[in-house]
């Protein structure tokens, strides 16, 4: 299922015209600047302005980060940039200004199935903006201690 996932995700990024969440151009190059970690299974983080998007993180750079979330389908605020908050076990990090690149919708996972009611899962690309010093400190922190390992 993750391999279709995958395949969905990248095809659908692509006939958007948008650079797909594996960091790649239509051509296939790298463009990421920053080397990306899976994040631990009980990462979760929040995106707040308008409304809020709660999720579960799947990958997080010093760049910034990938995560999973029911579409709560409340309209989108007019900004995409968001204040951040990303916290697990006793750790917290807040206020961290970022943008949403892309906000696209995944197959239904297996689990969704016997549902009565119709859920969409969705993966939301968040680009950190300027960190403060303490900001930047915290999250290296974050990716030594709470995260899986590089994503290759």
């Amino acid at each position: 299922m993750a391999k279709q996932s995958e395949t969905f995700c990248k095809d659908r990024i692509e006939r958007n015209g948008f650079r797909n969440n594996f960091g790649a151009d239509k051509m296939g190059n790298e463009q990421r600047k920053n080397i990306r970690f899976l994040a631990q299974d009980n990462v979760i983080v929040a995106l707040q302005n308008k409304y809020t998007k709660v999720g579960k993180v799947q990958d997080i750079s010093m760049g910034g980060l990938a995560f999973e979330h029911i579409d709560d389908e409340k309209p989108n605020s007019e900004t995409s940039r968001r204040d951040i908050l990303l916290w697990v076990n006793g750790f917290r990090l807040s206020k961290v200004p970022g943008r949403i690149v892309y906000d696209i919708p995944l197959p239904p996972p297996n689990e969704y199935q016997g549902f009565f009611f119709h859920l969409i899962t969705r993966r939301c690309g968040v680009e950190f903006e300027t960190l403060s010093e303490d900001q930047a400190s915290q999250l290296d922190f974050f990716l030594e201690n709470y995260t899986k390992g590089k994503i290759p």
